[in-house]
């Protein structure tokens, strides 16, 4: 084990809002973004449209490609988290 390594709670549960409000914001983005997207659409069909609609899916996947990468982040520090406040029960 590390000698001189510290972690606090409030440092992880800082961390996981963090995760989470990214989260919801990348994922937020991506459905706003393909929503304004649908209702520009409803009377505007042409080449332009489709051309749109390309771009708009690159954006919305590389909107929604860190999420996965954030929830794994996310479930490490909960996990860590988990084991650090037992580690304080144990040692109060």
């Amino acid at each position: 084990m590390a000698s001189g390594v510290s972690v606090e709670r409030n440092a992880l549960q800082s961390g996981i809002q963090v995760c989470r409000l990214c989260i919801h914001e990348l994922g937020g983005a991506s459905r706003t973004l393909k929503r304004d997207y649908q209702s520009a659409g409803s009377g505007w069909k042409d080449q332009q449209y489709a051309r749109l609609g390309g771009i708009i899916e690159e954006c919305c996947s590389a909107l929604e490609k860190p999420i996965s990468e954030l929830e794994d982040c996310q479930a490490s520090l909960e996990k860590l988290l988990s084991t650090v406040s037992a580690y304080e029960e144990v040692n109060l």
